[in-house]
């Protein structure tokens, strides 16, 4: 299966995962979107709870886990549903909105959890980092399964992008409406210093007047 996602790190995940959501959507093979989103969810979970557990892999698996993993990295992309373990290999149905919150759920953890992480039961230990790359890798293949129909992504973005735009307008009118505010507050206040300045030189002036003009003195 040709997969032209490259989705990078896990914010691109729930980026993709965002648009399916909001986009009408099908499953293009013999699976069920149920069963992608339940699936990534497991591998995301995994990854964080089987934290801190002994592994049984010897010497020789974890080297040659160590250089699947390497070569996986390389390529990018899974090219078949046999590279990937424990790939479902028959359709499941199951309640779509409690798999859509379960994935969101699992997106969340794992950007917040720093560490420890468990080991791959195929590429051995990772640090988040790797552990980000595989799921990557792993939700670019699985939604690739997931058609949207007609211009339903095209019009996604669009609209995302003219939202930004108008969030970024209304922050320059902030930003414009406060810097014309602290102008005039300024200009306020240098115009209230130059009439107590002007009305200090006339009370010195009037009182220089009657030192030297007034009446009266001594007999």
């Amino acid at each position: 299966m040709k997969n032209p996602l490259k989705l990078r790190n896990i914010s691109d995940v729930e980026d993709e995962l965002n648009i399916i959501i909001s986009c009408q959507h099908r499953p293009k093979y013999d699976l069920s979107i149920f069963q992608i989103f339940e699936f990534i969810s497991s591998n995301i979970e995994y990854s964080i709870q089987n934290a801190g557990s002994k592994s049984s892999v010897g010497f020789w698996n974890r080297f040659v886990g160590k250089y699947k993993f390497a070569k996986l990295v390389s390529s990018g992309n899974y090219t078949k549903a046999n590279q990937i373990m424990g790939f479902p290999n028959k359709v499941e149905t199951g309640d779509l909105r409690s798999a859509e919150t379960r994935l969101k759920t699992a997106l969340t953890a794992f950007k917040l959890h720093s560490g420890p992480f468990g080991e791959h039961p195929v590429y051995g230990a990772l640090d988040k980092k790797q552990w980000e790359k595989i799921l990557s890798i792993l939700s670019s293949f699985l939604f690739g399964y997931i058609e949207l129909e007609g211009d339903e992504k095209l019009r996604y973005l669009k609209d995302k992008e003219a939202k930004r735009e108008k969030v970024e307008q209304v922050k320059q009118d902030l930003r414009e409406n406060q810097y014309l505010k602290e102008a005039s507050g300024s200009r306020d206040g240098n115009q209230h210093k130059n009439n107590n300045r002007r009305w200090k030189n006339k009370k010195k002036s009037n009182y220089k007047g009657n030192k030297n003009h007034g009446g009266g003195g001594t007999k």
